[in-house]
């Protein structure tokens, strides 16, 4: 079974980029996703600072996602990023159909402090950072 990666750059309008990867959910994965936050959040005008706070969000669903994977028959994180000028979005999940994922109490608090919002449905987990000059 291979995993299926894919990518689009911005047009001519400056449309935002999207990538998509999937990953085994396993922890030394979870310094790919970091990478790929870091470039883009770099590239897309977030501050070191903002860049950290999107890590650790990411590493945080991550580790939500892969600690009861083999309880609940998953091998992969779905991961999905969006990043445009100023803003980056990002969408992990495990590719279960309809699956009802819960975040504990600290670590919707380490979320709702690092990004500007997050979104848990039945489509997996969205996380959202913007740029504090693309707010002002």
């Amino acid at each position: 079974m291979g995993d299926t990666n894919s990518a689009s750059t911005s047009d001519a309008n400056g449309n935002a980029d999207t990538i998509e990867i999937a990953v085994p959910l396993r922890a030394e994965h979870a310094a790919t996703l970091r990478l790929i936050v870091t470039s883009l959040g770099s590239d897309n005008g977030l501050s070191i600072d903002e860049i950290d706070d999107v890590t650790l969000a990411v590493s945080e669903v991550f580790t939500l996602l892969a600690d009861d994977a083999d309880e609940v028959g998953a091998s992969h994180a779905h991961v999905g990023y969006t990043a445009g000028p100023g803003v980056i979005t990002i969408t992990l999940h495990r590719g279960l159909d309809d699956e009802e994922l819960e975040l504990d109490a600290l670590a919707s608090t380490i979320l709702s402090s690092v990004v500007d919002r997050h979104v848990v449905d039945n489509t997996g987990i969205t996380l959202v950072k913007h740029a504090a000059e693309a707010n002002t």
